[in-house]
């Protein structure tokens, strides 16, 4: 079994890497799109497929190259656009799914490439514009602590909120590693973020968190609704928020399952999920996780699934590793 684990892994990073755009010397260079043969680049899915190829040494310059692409594309507040490449790399942008995200995830992906390189030297060219990258998030912040999806649509999500904490926190490692002076500052807003969480999003009563607030309203729990309900009851313990062997994550993984039975199995029309067989290699619950991946061969990977694309194919890769390393 761990032969064609690393088969299939091996099969996916390349699957991940023909969907990036090489192009030397051009502005779409490094770019990573959501399929091979189709031109949009979503940011936030892109930041996934970089941190699978991480996994493979032989492709850290491509993740330096997708690194240069999404600081070259920056907007003048740190945000960054969705991008649709045609055929003559001739390009047109549209608004992004959601702002706190994309830079949560993405300083997460720079401190995780700092991680197995080993080099700081692009960190250190790039520190003023991870900068702005971070300042997305803290712009985004509420009093409560909160980060709104974007500027113009004041919704603050429990998913989004774990990205935007994990990534500051990665950033605040990243920072100790070059000894900048301002990782005391970024780490106050990481911990601003973690406390809104606990006291706006989480609900003690029913022993799991809310998907949403808005305003003063905070969305009904129903665990028996797979998106967003249940699903988001997985970040916390995805992004480290808490721990996986905690009491807390431990009955959260426990309802999860006890709501969504049949997670494992889910197909298409529907997206695959794949970071559900992380989550649960995160709870030693390596049966489950292998069970995902060959459900995701049968119904998404053999059949050419449309709805199989570079940040499912990243999760894919990052459960065969747990999966491995568990033997």
């Amino acid at each position: 079994m761990e032969y064609l684990l690393r088969e299939n892994m091996i099969a996916q990073l390349n699957w991940i890497k023909s969907c990036q755009i090489l192009s030397p010397g051009h502005a779409a260079d490094g770019a990573i799109k959501k399929y091979p043969d189709q031109g949009w680049i979503m940011p936030y899915f892109a930041n996934f497929a970089a941190m699978a190829m991480l996994e493979d040494p032989l492709s850290y310059p491509l993740v330096q190259r997708y690194l240069n692409w999404y600081i070259l594309n920056l907007e003048k507040n740190g945000t960054i656009l969705d991008y649709h490449y045609d055929d003559k790399l001739l390009f047109r942008t549209a608004k992004p799914d959601s702002e706190d995200s994309y830079a949560g995830t993405f300083l997460s992906l720079v401190n995780l490439y700092r991680l197995r390189t080993g080099q700081t030297d692009w960190v250190r060219k790039n520190l003023n514009q991870l900068k702005r990258i971070a300042g997305v998030i803290i712009n985004l912040m509420d009093r409560d602590g909160l980060t709104f999806a974007l500027a113009g649509y004041q919704v603050k999500y429990l998913m989004d909120n774990c990205e935007a904490y994990r990534g500051i926190k990665d950033f605040v490692t990243l920072l100790h590693s070059i000894g900048d002076q301002e990782s005391g500052y970024y780490e106050s807003k990481a911990n601003m973020i973690a406390a809104g969480i606990e006291k706006n999003l989480w609900n003690p009563r029913a022993g799991s968190y809310h998907a949403s607030k808005t305003g003063w309203f905070k969305n009904r729990i129903n665990l028996r609704k797979f998106y967003p309900d249940a699903a988001c009851q997985v970040f916390p313990v995805l992004f480290g928020l808490i721990k996986p062997d905690t009491r807390r994550a431990e009955n959260l993984y426990r309802l999860f399952n006890n709501f969504q039975p049949d997670w494992v199995y889910i197909h298409p029309t529907d997206f695959p999920w794949m970071l559900l067989g992380y989550y649960a290699c995160l709870h030693s619950d390596f049966k489950r996780a292998l069970e995902k991946i060959k459900q995701a061969d049968k119904l998404y990977v053999e059949t050419g699934s449309g709805n199989w694309y570079c940040a499912e194919a990243a999760f894919y890769v990052l459960t065969c590793v747990k999966l491995i390393k568990s033997n």
